[in-house]
């Protein structure tokens, strides 16, 4: 692990060629995972990304191998995403995600209730639509993009109810802890041919206001790809990622500033940080090897996958 600032910590991920790297989340945490839970993420972050490695090693597009990692993700509970996305005050989960091409072609969507994969919403309105973002788009309408829908309920599990109302407690008292109330999960990845695709899907955060929109949907806050720099996904206290425009600040910060890979993720999350806010980025350039980057004292959930090697970190 580099340490490339007190308060910012970058680890380099893989090399050249076919290269995925996730993300299940970071931030502070109110309770440390226990053993049981650690086992459960890393399993999770391990089956996510050997579905999304077998699509690039197949010789499969960029943004496929960034879909099928989030499909296992968005169907594990344990992170804030599909089945088991945070919960709103209102006690129901809204679900955003977005998806983007090296080319520019982009789809989001948010507000999401019944969408059992978020991130195939994202890609339906980029493949069907001429538009970018969506808000929640009704049933019939995704009915008619053939995405898979269910209650409501299937996302809601015990423990995000129980995180829900402890953050009522906390609430209540004046002891918010906003730092433990966020999470993401996200893929970038790289082709054989050098295309590159970044995807990120969430449940917002725990008591969130309904209605309210983090920056993973947002085209250059918390998802980002651009074929001559780099592919994007940040998870963290959306509000100051948006405030940093930070996933298009790490494309600039390469492609105009012209700074090396780490430091450019770092700088990105040095303004997170001085905003008072926390979290962490992972990227995947045009060539070499990609980074995950995350604020001091922010616990990350990540992983990579290039050629035999595979990493994760929960």
């Amino acid at each position: 692990m580099g340490e490339t600032s007190a308060r910012t910590h970058v680890v380099e991920a893989g090399g050249e060629g076919p290269l995925l790297v996730i993300h299940g989340g970071a931030g502070r945490r109110l309770h440390e995972m226990t053993a049981a839970q650690k086992a459960e993420t890393d399993e999770a972050l391990a089956r996510a990304l050997e579905a999304g490695y077998a699509v690039l090693e197949q010789g499969g597009p960029a943004e496929d191998a960034v879909i099928a990692a989030i499909h296992v993700m968005e169907d594990a509970p344990c992170f804030n995403c599909g089945r088991g996305a945070a919960l709103t005050l209102g006690g129901r989960a809204e679900l955003d995600a977005a998806l983007m091409l090296g080319d520019g072609n982009v789809g989001a969507a948010c507000g999401l209730t019944t969408a059992k994969h978020p991130i195939d919403v994202a890609r339906a309105v980029m493949e069907r639509t001429p538009h970018v973002l969506f808000s929640e788009p009704a049933a019939e309408l995704l009915d008619e993009w053939g995405i898979e829908q269910v209650e409501n309920d299937y996302f809601v599990t015990p423990a995000r109810l129980a995180a829900l109302e402890e953050w009522k407690a906390l609430h209540e008292t004046g002891d918010d802890h906003p730092e433990t109330r966020h999470g993401t999960v996200g893929a970038v990845a790289r082709d054989v041919r050098g295309h590159i695709a970044a995807g990120t899907s969430t449940g917002g955060i725990t008591g969130q206001q309904p209605g309210r929109v983090g920056d993973s949907p947002l085209c250059g806050a918390g998802t980002y790809a651009n074929g001559q720099t780099v592919a994007v996904s940040c998870t963290g206290t959306g509000e100051t990622f948006i405030q940093e425009v930070a996933a298009y600040q790490v494309h600039a910060r390469v492609s105009m500033a012209g700074e090396a890979l780490p430091d450019a993720a770092a700088a990105m999350l040095a303004g997170v940080d001085a905003r008072g806010g926390n979290g962490g980025v992972i990227v995947v350039p045009a060539s070499g090897a990609g980074v995950v980057g995350f604020t001091d004292g922010a616990q990350m959930n990540y992983g990579w996958a290039h050629g035999d090697t595979r990493v994760t970190h929960e």
